[in-house]
Order: C-alpha cells, then sequence, then structure tokens
C-alpha cells in the first residue's frame, strides 16, 4: 500500500517477487500492489478498506482479501509538498493507516521507507517542472528527506518493523556506487530497476528478521 514508489513497481513487483522466490524455496507467495501514482497518506487510508479506481479500473480495498501481510509504504514523494506545517497531520495520518489495516485484518504489517531522492536530479526531464530551476528542484528534494525522517521517527517512535530502503543506499553509495544508477534517469523520482532491487531486498530481510514467515530462511 503506497503512492507511485510502488505503483510504479508493477502489478507483480518483480523484482520483490523474484527475492522471495529465491531465499524461501518451500513458500507460495502472492503478491497485491495497491500502490497508486500521487496517493497521500489519507488517500492510502481510504484505500484500506474502500474501492479505489487505478488506470480507468476498479480495484477492491486491500482488506478485502485479508492479506496475510501488509507493507505499507510511506507517501512521502506525494505528501511532502505539505511543508513543515504538515508533519504533525502527517504522523496522525500514517499512525491512522496503520491502526486501519489491523482494525481490518488480521495481516502482519511492514513500514517500508523509500530511498531519498537524488538533489541535483529530481524531478528533471519530467514535463510539468520544465524550465523549473535546479535549486527549487533541489529544495522540493529536501522536502521529500524530510517527510521520510519523519515517517522513520515514527516507525521507530511506535516500534513498527521497518523496511529502510533508504539506509540500505546509503550503505551500497559508501561502498562506491553510484546514487544516480538507483534512480530513474527520466525523472530522478522513481526508483530505477536496481532501486526496486533494494526495495526487495531490505523488505525479504525484514519479514526474516520479524518471522513473518513461516519458513527457515535459505541464505
Amino acid at each position: 500500500l503506497g503512492d507511485g514508489i510502488f505503483a510504479r513497481w508493477g502489478e507483480n513487483c518483480s523484482e520483490l517477487s523474484a527475492e522471495l522466490e529465491r531465499l524461501y524455496t518451500r513458500s507460495t507467495f502472492q503478491i497485491q500492489n495497491h500502490g497508486l501514482d500521487g496517493s497521500r497518506a489519507g488517500n492510502a487510508l481510504l484505500r484500506v478498506a474502500a474501492d479505489y479506481e487505478r488506470n480507468g479500473h476498479k480495484v477492491r480495498y486491500l482488506a478485502f482479501d485479508n492479506p496475510g501481510i501488509a507493507v505499507v509504504e510511506s507517501c512521502a514523494y506525494s505528501q511532502f509538498w505539505d511543508g513543515p506545517e504538515g508533519l504533525s497531520e502527517y504522523r496522525d495520518l500514517l499512525r491512522r493507516v496503520w491502526d486501519e489495516i489491523e482494525r481490518t485484518t488480521t495481516a502482519k504489517r511492514l513500514f517500508f521507507l523509500a530511498a531519498p531522492p537524488p538533489r541535483d536530479r529530481f524531478l528533471d526531464g519530467v514535463a510539468l517542472f520544465s524550465n523549473t530551476s535546479k535549486a527549487t528542484r533541489a529544495r522540493f528534494a529536501d522536502g521529500v528527506a524530510m517527510f521520510l525522517d519523519e515517517a522513520r521517527s515514527i516507525a521507530q517512535d511506535e516500534g513498527w518493523p521497518l523496511a529502510d530502503a533508504g539506509a540500505e543506499l546509503e550503505r551500497v553509495v559508501a561502498e562506491g556506487a553510484s546514487n544516480r544508477r538507483f534512480f530513474d534517469q527520466n525523472d530522478g523520482f522513481h526508483p530505477s530497476r536496481l532501486g526496486y532491487q533494494i526495495a526487495a531486498k531490505v523488505i525479504a530481510r525484514a519479514l526474516d528478521n520479524h518471522r513473518f514467515i513461516d519458513e527457515k530462511l535459505d541464505k
């Protein structure tokens, strides 16, 4: 459940599916992607228990099939426009999303944090932001990072199981990888396939760390 970060992953989240199948050889997984481009946290809350439309088609709400595991993405990339004044409301909405999933399903819940965008390329190539200065777009990137930090803070304060792609990307970059490779070169916004590989890795690792899957992990 999340915004465009999950929506662009594709219906079956191929990197995650492959990682789970590689690690858990005796389990079967069915992934339902409830990512929606532009979804704010309040809209994510709505979609836990209400049908919605995506690409012109009706989609049944998240709780309809009572998933065994629900991965909740922060929606920071869609929420950051609210600025510092919106952080308190954002915290409240994330708590409500978390609690609503507990109320309407029996799912084990995992909170996912996307990696912050590259300041020098954020929204570069997006037609809506044509002729927007690099400094302005960098300021937008800082806004995303601020909301991601706030999301991390609430997850830690509340003790939510956490999969942190930002921390993993920071580690990989510190080892010499180029940050740019992990973001879509057409917008400097959404993850590239390598970015989604990192997302899959941290989600699978968190599922194992919290014993969400009843199978001993094949290391």
